[in-house]
């Protein structure tokens, strides 16, 4: 478990592994219901996470193709930072990827999913504008 509490009107990381996550709901904590299945939701599919907001739409299915058109949907979102989670292990795209991400001028960062998922609870917890794309392969 990552979080006891939740972070006011934004989902947080509760747990993950290698197949999936498990959020904590908006305005829900986990330890004042007997039943804390009720205050998660489990995800399995490529997400991404933005303060109250789930969007699992549009994104590929894998980080192997992460290109030019996930960072154009990425730069729709109003988030000051990107953690974007390449599954198992750490992964970085193309070099043309990383240097249309410099033209943008946008904060993104590549991390496995665990490392995003610690992240993204702490920057939230600060009230920080972070958004977490996830992919599980």
């Amino acid at each position: 478990m990552l979080q006891l509490e939740s972070i006011e009107d934004a989902y947080s990381f509760h747990s993950y592994d290698e197949q999936s996550i498990k959020l904590i709901k908006p305005k829900h904590t986990i330890h004042n219901h007997h039943n804390i299945e009720d205050d998660l939701i489990e995800l399995r599919a490529s997400v991404l996470i933005y303060k109250d907001c789930l969007i699992s739409k549009n994104w590929p299915v894998s980080f192997s193709q992460f290109d030019q058109a996930c960072i154009k949907q990425l730069a729709n979102i109003d988030a000051d930072i990107f953690l974007i989670a390449t599954g198992s292990y750490c992964q970085f795209p193309e070099k043309e990827c990383l240097q249309y991400i410099a033209d943008q001028k946008l904060a993104i960062d590549f991390m496995d999913i665990g490392a995003a998922a610690r992240t993204f609870n702490i920057l939230s917890s600060e009230y920080r504008k972070v958004a977490a794309l996830i992919f599980f392969s």
